[in-house]
């Protein structure tokens, strides 16, 4: 079986289509060609004057595949076995956190015949779900039930990307895990794939009942308040319900979890601040994305565009977890503080685009030797916002006003739920922020013309990852504290779910060697 690559085939070529562009391509008749199916896909829209198309990898089986093998673009496919040994053993590790690295970390387990316990200060899904529109109607926050906290993490309320720079060959395994239980079986060939949170929804829900039905043992709306440490050594944890022992602690709270991260400190847990970025929510009309990215406007048969937006001043401005089709959401867990983030359904129709535009920020920028200062420093510019708006209405402003100290009506409504408070954010962020983030606008609106004029701003986005890493040795455990694993975006190892997913997989394929060792 091989591997080729760079077939081009237009953006509506169907499977008999691809196979005939193979067969030119290679030279061969179409009937030698016994088997041929998409391994990766892509879009390339690279040349203004040229019609969209798509750039393929195919999976192939070809008559005397040998004769092909000196050929660029061509390669043997080894089928890898990315399931982990079934291990014997009582053992039940804890689970803290059930985002993607929660989540991946317990599936896989499960699928070595261990079966964790996993604790959730956050609901299920349909109950998550209940919470988060009240507060969208309402403004009434649960701080246990809400866009960062229950089942499935942050993501669950996100465009779902699984787009990660990673290369791992333990990505397929995880695409493989979203499609068995109900994820769109594109998102294993495209090279940005999306779930929705309509989808992964209802995804993390199937996957959690496949677990509990193999035995994991969930607790959620169960908060972890302390842990057991005997001798330097983590040996279980103490919640708000009871205390449960194990040598082995999976730390995968997400980026919002301060609370579990002061408690750390108390155990002489070694955890720094890390750099993180902060900045706003930008909207436009979707089509006006759509005309710059596809040019010779073929968005129906593409779905809404993307764009990836960088800019590289004194300090590297970006944007981030874009959202075509989507809207932007309150995303605080925390009472009198505004926080703002993007979400897309599947769909993705609500004809307005969104995205974060975001500064980085060093730890420098803390002014304080507290390993928990970055919780600190985004605490300050969330309650700000608040007490500006006196309500969690977003901060807004039209980009063209923000360039021009001016304050107007925005011209067009918001897609965020609880309102908007007209606000001039020259005054809200530093002034260097403010002159990276006008350098950056100029060199955007460049990318795409319309950019500043026909966009809005509101904000502030401060949960784009977290402002604390918590160190592990070689053996993933925390440095100082054996039995302890931190994992995900919480413990400054992820950005994204699939990262995150990866990191989860990981960090539990160590403790199943260790246990593995321990049953020879």
């Amino acid at each position: 079986m091989l591997i080729i690559k760079d077939i081009k085939c237009p953006l509506n070529a169907d499977a008999s289509d691809i196979k005939k562009r193979l067969a030119q391509k290679l030279k061969i008749r179409e009937t030698d060609i016994y088997m041929c199916q998409a391994h990766k896909r892509s879009l390339d829209a690279r040349q203004r004057n040229a019609s969209l198309q798509y750039v393929y990898q195919l999976l192939v089986e070809i008559k005397n595949e040998e004769r092909f093998y000196h050929l660029p673009n061509v390669e043997k496919y080894i089928a890898k076995d990315l399931r982990p040994l079934k291990i014997k053993s009582a053992v039940r590790p804890i689970i803290i956190g059930y985002g993607p690295a929660g989540i991946f970390a317990a599936k896989r387990f499960i699928d070595a015949g261990i079966k964790p316990l996993v604790f959730e200060k956050g609901p299920r899904i349909e109950e998550r779900r209940k919470k988060v529109a009240h507060f969208f109607k309402t403004g009434e926050l649960d701080e246990n039930a809400n866009v960062q906290f229950g089942e499935g993490g942050a993501g669950t309320f996100s465009d779902a990307k699984l787009t990660t720079r990673i290369k791992d060959p333990l990505i397929p395994y995880i695409l493989d895990v979203f499609t068995k239980h109900g994820a769109q079986s594109e998102i294993k060939i495209d090279a940005h794939p999306h779930i929705g949170t309509d989808v992964i929804q209802k995804v993390i829900t199937a996957i959690t009942d496949n677990l509990q039905s193999q035995g994991a043992e969930f607790h959620f709306s169960e908060a972890v308040k302390d842990f057991i440490a005997i001798d330097g050594r983590m040996r279980g944890v103490i919640t708000d319900k009871g205390r449960y022992f194990s040598d082995y602690i999976i730390l995968a709270s997400g980026h919002s979890a301060e609370d579990l991260a002061k408690t750390l400190i108390k155990h002489q847990v070694h955890i720094t601040a890390k750099d993180m970025a902060i900045g706003f929510r930008v909207e436009h009309p979707q089509s006006l994305i759509d005309k710059q990215q596809y040019h010779d406007e073929k968005e129906y048969l593409l779905g809404p565009a993307e764009y990836f937006l960088r800019y590289k001043g004194e300090r590297g401005v970006y944007s981030f977890c874009m959202c075509p089709g989507g809207i932007v959401v309150p995303a605080s867990s925390k009472k009198a503080s505004i926080v703002t983030n993007g979400m897309s359904y599947a769909a993705r129709n609500s004809g307005i685009a969104n995205s974060a535009i975001l500064v980085q920020v060093p730890s420098s920028d803390f002014q304080s030797d507290d390993p928990l200062a970055g919780f600190a420093y985004l605490h300050e510019l969330e309650a700000r916002a608040y007490a500006i708006s006196s309500s969690y209405k977003a901060l807004a402003q039209n980009i063209k006003d923000y360039m021009n100290h001016d304050i107007s009506p925005l011209i067009f409504p918001s897609s965020y739920p609880l309102n908007t408070h007209l606000n001039d954010f020259n005054k809200f962020f530093p002034p260097l922020y403010n002159t990276l983030f006008k350098e950056a606008f100029k060199h955007f609106d460049q990318q795409i013309p319309g950019f500043i004029d026909q966009g809005i701003m509101l904000g502030p986005e401060t949960r784009s990852s977290s402002p604390i890493r918590i160190w592990r040795d070689k053996d993933g455990q925390a440095v100082n504290n054996e039995g302890l694993y931190p994992a995900g975006e919480g413990s400054g190892y992820g950005g994204g779910i699939m990262s995150c997913a990866l990191d989860g997989v990981k960090t539990a394929d160590r403790i199943l060697l260790k246990l593995s060792h321990n049953s020879l």
